[in-house]
């Protein structure tokens, strides 16, 4: 059964029709990424399911009771409040039942007989509700989100007012992933995540009870969480089963299909109308041609699109000019450090890249990577160290925040500053294959959305025509299809790319070797730390590395508690018991050194068990179940430590 319907949706704003005979259905459990061009109206369909719109035409049902909770792509805050009082807002159903406790708690103190026992049993029940709703553990999920979105505790008790536009952006996913819900409906949750908060949020997802409606330009979490995909184009919603590459591929499929259909409908209608003019004067054959000509005329008046192209949604289509080989060095980087007061983002940076090569540089946010371009680029000076590039190279820069713009020309004026010796109407011709047509390129650059102003640093690196492309989040505000037709142009491109980068899918595709900033061995923060990896796809390479390291450690870990376990069970004279054993270990004086590594070895078998029981459907989809199995696991813990001291003043 569906949990929210949509039929037969139309919706337009003024003159413009977004949405038209739309119809949608979305079911309880299922994860599903929505993927359209930017305009397309994927926003729209989340506005019209939580009701802060209605269709003009059409209705939307959903089911009743459902608990939704929705963030948009620019979260907004009073401002007046900290970090944890917004947090803690989001789950203020918590406080009231914490308060209506402790309101029960008091008054029992003044009551007897049948109304104390009325007041016990709806304190039970309010315990009862309070546990069943993450009461007791909301504290830790609160400061672990927090922390995965990127929020070091000094951070908490800072007031909203104070946060950039990023920290906003992850605050208000932190505040929704708290809420108890149903349904969640996330417009581009990835927009200011790094990799490692990205991969957190997919692990959510992917536990997540509830149903979610994820629109998201990010291929590679489409492709780890999405049971299926949501097109919008031409102002209808067409659904497709699997993840993000089997859409892909499907929709190719379907692509060639109707190629091949429309190619056979206009060789009919060829023919037909070669038949009708071969025919319509012989004697004997007039009637026939009349038939035929009646039966065509019909069938286009009955289907006005039968002879209708299929095409694709209009998206940027360029490409890179091919490049001159003038130096084999393009960038050499020799003992490089930086600091900034007290901080310390890298040293002793050295590495070389060579003509032809093709780095990605990605890492956790504020270690250091777009400050490394503005060190190669010159815009910045190294604190140790250096860094140069070679020779007579065009160097071609595309900047993530636009600052390379001038918000007071005009998008020709800008275009033209590249390329003086270009007529306007050349420049305006490359404009257009940017989607810049008519009256847009009279726009002042600071009127421009974030995804117009990219479009536009793109068009002046093609003018430019580069040697080497630097560029600083270059997938930032572009669609999928705009993504896509970039990637394409890169792997024809014959000169040097690097390029900064938390789209993993654009990593993968574009990059040869990886630099990793900003994050240790396992992939964690650590401000100094940097890491080569070579190696396509770059960052699957590179995943499949920590993960490996990951897995090496554990069984090392295993290793080294076993062996130290071996080594005390063979110091047998160590058996008797110490004089003045606390109190809680008392109860172990009655077992022996080898009987208290068996229960140990026993004790973390089961506590492994039970950690491979939170993955289980059946566990984390009932609160209940999931409350009885931590408070298991935290027992069986907590007796686990126990018996680790136990055996250690044992073995002395």
């Amino acid at each position: 059964m569906a949990i929210v319907t949509l039929h037969d949706i139309h919706k337009a704003f003024g003159p413009e029709v977004v949405l038209d005979q739309l119809s949608l259905q979305l079911h309880a459990g299922e994860k599903v990424g929505m993927v359209g061009a930017n305009g397309s109206g994927k926003s729209t369909i989340l506005n019209l399911i939580t009701g802060q719109i209605e269709p003009d035409m059409g209705r939307v049902t959903t089911q009743k009771g459902l608990r939704i909770a929705y963030l948009p792509q620019e979260a907004s805050f009073s401002g007046e409040c900290t970090v944890m009082e917004e947090m803690h807002a989001g789950v203020d159903h918590l406080f009231k039942l914490q308060e209506a406790i402790q309101n029960a708690s008091h008054e029992m103190e003044s009551l007897t007989g049948s109304e104390l026992q009325a007041k016990m049993k709806q304190y039970d029940r309010l315990c009862h509700d309070f546990e069943i709703a993450g009461g007791y553990e909301y504290e830790i999920r609160i400061n672990a989100t927090l922390a995965a979105m990127g929020f070091e505790p000094e951070l908490h008790h800072v007031k909203t007012s104070a946060l950039s536009g990023g920290q906003l952006s992850r605050l208000g996913l932190a505040q929704v992933l708290m809420l108890e819900t149903d349904l969640l409906l996330l417009d581009e949750p990835t927009n200011h995540l790094d990799l490692r908060a990205t991969e957190w949020l997919e692990r959510f997802l992917g536990n997540y009870h509830g149903a979610a409606v994820i629109i998201s330009h990010d291929r590679y979490l489409l492709d780890k969480v999405a049971c299926k995909i949501v097109e919008v184009e031409r102002r209808r919603a067409q659904v497709w089963n699997g993840n993000y590459q089997n859409y892909v591929q499907s929709r190719e499929v379907v692509r060639l299909q109707q190629e091949r259909e429309h190619t056979k409908r206009a060789e009919m209608v060829e023919k037909t109308l070669d038949f009708i003019a071969r025919n319509k004067d012989q004697e004997g054959m007039r009637g026939t041609a009349r038939g035929r000509k009646t039966r065509l005329n019909r069938l286009l008046k009955e289907n006005p699109d039968f002879l209708e192209k299929p095409t694709d949604d209009k998206t940027i289509n360029f490409s890179f000019r091919k490049t001159e080989r003038t130096s084999d060095l393009v960038v050499r980087c020799e003992g490089l450090a930086k600091s900034f007061d007290e901080l310390t983002l890298f040293e002793n940076l050295t590495f070389d890249i060579l003509h032809g090569e093709r780095l990605g540089i990605t890492g956790p946010n504020g270690t250091g990577k777009s400050t490394l371009l503005k060190l190669a680029l010159g815009q910045m000076e190294p604190s140790a160290g250096r860094i140069h590039t070679g020779n007579s190279l065009r160097v071609g820069y595309l900047d993530q925040h636009g600052d390379v713009l001038d918000s007071t020309r005009t998008v020709l004026d800008e275009a033209r500053q590249v390329r003086p010796d270009l007529a306007a109407e050349k420049v305006r011709d490359r404009l257009g294959a940017f989607l810049f047509s008519g009256d847009d390129v009279f726009k002042q650059c600071g009127d421009l959305s974030g995804g117009q102003r990219n479009r536009l640093m793109l068009c002046k690196l093609v003018l430019a025509e580069p040697d080497v492309l630097v560029m600083d989040e270059p997938t930032n505000h572009l669609d999928i299809a705009s993504r896509e037709r970039l990637e394409a142009a890169l792997k024809d491109y014959t000169g040097t790319i690097i390029a900064v980068s938390h789209d993993r899918y654009f990593l993968d595709r574009i990059a040869d070797k990886l630099l990793v900033i900003g994050a240790d061995e396992l992939g964690e923060r650590c401000l100094g730390c940097n890491e080569f990896v070579g190696g396509t796809p770059a960052y699957s390479v590179y995943a499949a590395l920590i993960r490996q390291r990951m897995e090496e450690r554990q069984r090392a870990q295993q290793a080294s508690k076993s062996a130290t376990q071996k080594r005390r069970s063979g110091n047998g004279d160590k058996d008797k018991p110490r004089a003045k054993t606390p109190e809680e270990l008392r109860r172990f004086n009655k077992y022996s050194v080898e009987q208290i590594e068996e229960m140990i070895t026993e004790l973390e078998h089961e506590i492994t068990e039970l950690k491979e029981r939170f993955g289980e459907e059946a566990v984390y989809k009932d609160p209940q179940k999931i409350a009885a199995l931590q408070r298991d696991y935290d027992a069986k813990t907590a007796e686990l430590d126990l018996l680790y001291r136990a055996y250690e003043r044992r073995d002395g």
